[in-house]
């Protein structure tokens, strides 16, 4: 399906910020990794759940997140469009980024498609997440992340990495596969969720990316 609106500015002229739409950008000082969710809230959900605790406190941390009852497709944003401001200062200002989505994939089938630019980080992230358990596919096509354009690739070095999580894994992060907005609200999560987010988070680390809680300051927009 296509998108509805064709740049970041076409959707704000005909959204209200706060009421269909919401955008967060933590800066903690000293960070040199994002983790973005750009379809966040209810536009795929669970994305911006995983990003947001991928960030933690140390790394830079962004989310475009849909806030409609219903419809929230209608607020995507293909990547290699998605040129909202905030988005761009999280991502420009790092060396790595890690850029996560929801897709529909095969019913019952909990999996990762994981691509983008930076293949080391993409091979290293892959791993973790395998030695965890979950399954992982390189990304095909239209998931690829391999535009230069994708906001995933838009930071310092130009490659960054796409997850791209199959609605069977975004549902087994929740209790009771329940994807619903009070449910992601109430901050409850499963095992799985923890243990996704863990593994993820291990590669930042051995990169050496991730600041000492003591270091860590941020400013939000």
């Amino acid at each position: 399906m296509p998108d509805r609106y064709s740049s970041y500015a076409a959707l704000a002229a005909a959204r209200v910020e706060g009421v269909d739409y919401s955008r967060t950008a933590v800066f903690p000082l000293g960070a040199t990794w994002a983790s973005i969710a750009i379809h966040g809230g209810s536009i795929e959900a669970g994305s911006g759940e995983v990003a947001r605790d991928v960030a933690g406190a140390g790394l830079r941390f962004y989310e475009f997140a849909g806030l409609l009852d219903s419809g929230n497709r209608e607020l995507h944003l293909t990547s290699s469009r998605f040129d909202e401001p905030m988005a761009l200062d999280v991502v420009g200002g790092a060396t790595g980024t890690l850029s996560f989505h929801g897709y529909t994939g095969t019913a019952g089938v909990a999996e990762t498609a994981i691509g983008g630019l930076d293949r080391a980080t993409v091979e290293q992230v892959a791993t973790a997440l395998r030695r965890a358990g979950f399954h992982v596919v390189d990304a095909l096509g239209r998931i690829a992340g391999g535009h230069p354009a994708n906001v995933c690739n838009r930071n310092s070095r130009s490659a960054g990495v796409q997850l791209e999580m199959s609605r069977a894994l975004r549902a087994g992060f929740f209790p009771r596969g329940d994807l619903s907005q009070r449910m992601r609200d109430s901050g409850r999560r499963t095992d799985s969720f923890w243990a996704y987010v863990t593994a993820v988070r291990s590669v930042v680390a051995d990169c050496g990316a991730l600041l000492p809680r003591s270091s860590v300051h941020s400013s939000r927009w």
